[in-house]
């Protein structure tokens, strides 16, 4: 057991990245299976019901945690290099003293708006979502373990737990209650959801605990609020929009169109984030690499990291995007039955988006890691802005077909914008060529 766990607190690049890749695409097979599982065996709407619940929990986790995974990893990475401990300690405490105390008034707004607004809505998303409340400080909390983690370069402990491990718990889950045909629902997948959230919490606080926490018991906190207060902000912005921009289609969709439109437009999503799960991992991989080669502007290794990465990126999505646009149909209707014959159309489309963004490889997370998150927190909002305007006309006469054109126009527009920008302020090339 103890020869694993050093393998798993490796800390040198390639371990890193291999590790992270292996993980996510174990974590994208189970996601996708629970798909799978939740789509034959719940009916459309209930999946809707769903996706809306769980969409809401993500969202609201924002305001809970207001950028702060994103500041950790980029500040433990930095005052480790300098040994600053007493900073690490400081701001590990003031950052899960925040989550606790925002997601206490996030209990308080929703146990006040309960009785004027959303206690009227069907019985079934309302008992689903007081449930659902039940994920927040888990999600919040454990995003801030993970960031902790990855800071200090142990990537693989900082993604096992709440990617791998958490979608394999509800998998194991939702195979045990159709073996014992256990009807399922949108409250039984979100209670399922809770259990398998709280187990990899628990163990990602084992990892944190020991690889970091032991140490810092005899130091005396320091705290730097002012600066960390002001970095917070273009994270939180860039943490919220991306989440808002992911998901506020959804809530389009059940506003002029249904819940069904809801569960459909879920199914090619997720698809479509099989093409990106290549370049997401290798981002949670490189992500403390690439603020450290900034500080010690290395910018050549730096170079050298991206231009590598944004190859693997391509060289993985492309695959997997060529096999959902030209045999997605079959698959769909293999896969989650003939119910979901509309999600083929969307899911190209997003494909299509996903292959464009693997090109142009890890601009964002560039800005993040570089001190310019500004930059992207600008562009976020811009892009906001542009898919507010266009998403209510396309799903008014598109349906999902034209939510999924705006989610991947807006995604191919800022990725081409944010490539020039790092080539001509930073003179680094993310993209493949």
């Amino acid at each position: 057991m103890s020869k694993l766990f050093n393998f798993l607190s490796k800390k040198d690049i390639r371990s890193a990245s291999a590790g992270s890749v292996i993980i996510k695409f174990g974590s994208a097979f189970f996601a996708f299976l629970n798909a799978v599982l939740l789509a034959r065996y719940m009916s459309v709407a209930d999946l809707g019901y769903y996706v809306l619940v769980f969409t809401t929990m993500t969202i609201l986790a924002v305001p809970a945690t207001m950028g702060l995974p994103n500041l950790l990893t980029r500040y433990i990475s930095k005052y480790a290099i300098s040994e600053d401990f007493a900073l690490i300690k400081g701001l590990l405490i003031k950052s899960n003293a925040f989550v606790v105390y925002s997601t206490l008034i996030i209990y308080a707004v929703a146990f006040a708006s309960y009785f004027f607004w959303w206690n009227k809505y069907d019985s079934v998303i309302v008992e689903t979502m007081l449930y659902g409340f039940l994920l927040l400080p888990l999600l919040g909390l454990s995003a801030l373990r993970a960031s902790a983690l990855r800071g200090m370069k142990f990537v693989i402990l900082a993604e096992l737990p709440d990617t791998l491990l958490r979608n394999f718990w509800f998998t194991c889950m939702l195979m045990g209650a159709v073996i014992l045909e256990f009807p399922l629902n949108p409250k039984v997948a979100i209670i399922f959801q809770i259990i398998a959230t709280g187990l990899s919490f628990l163990l990602g606080f084992i990892f944190l605990n020991r690889k970091l926490l032991r140490g810092l018991r005899a130091i005396r906190a320091q705290f730097s609020n002012k600066e960390w207060i002001k970095q917070t902000i273009p994270f939180s912005i860039n943490s919220g929009i991306q989440v808002v921009r992911s998901k506020l289609l959804n809530y389009v969709l059940v506003a002029f169109g249904s819940v069904e439109a809801v569960a459909i437009f879920d199914v090619a999503m997720r698809g479509a984030n099989l093409v990106a799960f290549t370049l997401n991992a290798l981002n949670s991989a490189i992500s403390p690499f690439v603020s450290t080669a900034f500080e010690k502007k290395n910018m050549e290794y730096l170079q050298r990291i991206i231009r590598k990465t944004g190859r693997l990126i391509f060289f993985f999505s492309l695959p997997v995007g060529l096999v959902f646009i030209f045999g997605g149909k079959e698959l769909v209707q293999w896969v989650f039955g003939s119910e979901y014959d509309a999600s083929y159309i969307p899911l190209v489309i997003m494909c299509i988006g996903q292959l464009v963004s693997s090109m142009a490889g890890s601009v964002g997370l560039l800005l993040s890691m570089t001190g310019n998150q500004k930059v992207f927190s600008n562009s976020n909002l811009q892009m906001l802005l542009i898919l507010l305007i266009l998403s209510v006309p396309m799903v008014i006469y598109l349906d999902v077909t034209g939510a999924a054109i705006v989610i991947s126009t807006t995604l191919i527009l800022q990725n081409i914008i944010l490539l020039k920008y790092v080539r001509k302020h930073l003179n680094i090339n993310t993209a493949i060529i």
